[in-house]
Formats: structure tokens, sequence, C-alpha cells
């Protein structure tokens, strides 16, 4: 019923052989749209008569708020869930090179390296080091391992990969729910 654009949340309401867009400004929730677009439903033609007053008094502009409410809840919901998932996750991996380049401590690497850069993260090897609290080099080093180990897939110099079932199972293992817990990547820790 509603997504994102760049000015801001939109909700799609749909009235019979047109489409009505209605989109906020960026964290507005109050009040009623900054933009309104009327359109024909794709593929049913242009509507006979044309966008008529009729037409405007079915849009349900309440409706249309409590649905921008629900959306925005829920996106404020899933934000707080990942960031407590990253900060379980960054002390999961702290714990873990506290022990040594384990091979448990370099899937969580990985892990947390694929989904960075799957998310389009900037710069993972500075992200990785502060998170993990060694030097960009060290967790590069790091990553090279995790490649030569098996965990990990892709080339080096090339951002990226893909976690192995070799890492994928031991991350079953040492991350409770890892099937069901990552808000991000369902597949992986």
């Amino acid at each position: 019923m509603s997504n994102e654009q760049e000015g801001g949340p939109v909700v799609v309401q749909d009235l019979g052989p047109w489409v009505i867009e209605m989109q906020w400004p960026k964290g507005a929730t109050q009040g009623g749209p900054a933009v309104l677009v009327v359109r024909p439903k794709g593929g049913t033609g242009y509507p006979p008569g044309g966008i008529s007053s009729t037409v405007l008094r079915q849009i349900d502009f309440k409706e249309a708020g409590e649905a921008l409410r629900r959306q925005t809840a829920v996106s404020e919901l899933r934000s707080e869930v990942r960031e407590r998932y990253e900060a379980d996750r960054t002390q999961r991996l702290k714990r873990a090179a506290a022990q040594g380049v384990t091979d448990e401590y370099l899937a969580l690497l990985a892990s947390a390296y694929v989904t960075y850069v799957n998310q389009g993260g900037i710069g993972p090897l500075a992200h990785l080091a502060e998170r993990v609290g060694k030097s960009q080099s060290t967790v590069k080093g790091h990553l090279w391992q995790a490649r030569k180990r098996g965990l990990l897939t892709g080339s080096a110099g090339r951002a990226g990969g893909a976690l192995t079932e070799k890492a994928s199972a031991i991350l079953a293992r040492i991350v409770p729910g890892a099937q069901q817990t990552n808000p991000d990547t369902r597949d992986e820790e």
C-alpha cells in the first residue's frame, strides 16, 4: 500500500480506474500530504470523463494519514531491531576476536562484511575495523584468511562475496537463532 520515495513517505490508494499517490515531507506524520498525484491505473486506459470532483472527493485523506503513521511505526521498529541486532553482532565479533583468529571469528567477520557490502556500505574495512577494534590492514588480512579457509567467496581486491556453506554452518552453531534473527539477510548471521 505504501513505499518511500526521495521526498518522503508515499501512500497509495486505489480508486477504481485511478491510482492516487500522496507524498508527505520527510519526518512529517501529521496533516495532509505535500504532493498529490492522480493517474489512470496502468493498463486500463484513460478513464472516460477524466478526473472529476467525484474522484477527488473519494480520496480518503484520513485513511492515508493513518496508513502513513502505521508505515512510520513499522519503519521505526525495524530500525530499532536492526540497531539492536548490529550491537549484538558487534559484541559477538569482539568476543570472538579476543579468542584469536579462529574459524568462528572469521565466519562472524565474513558475515558482518557481506551484510555491510550488500547493504551498500562504503568503506567496509574501516567500518569493520572500528567494530572489531583492529586496524584496517588487520581486518583485510582476516578477510583474506576467511577466503583461504573456505568461509567467504569472492576475489581479493573486490568488495563483496558470499558466505560459504561452511561459514553458514558455523554461524548456525554459534549464533543463537541465526536463521531467524537477522533483519536484513535471513539466510546469514
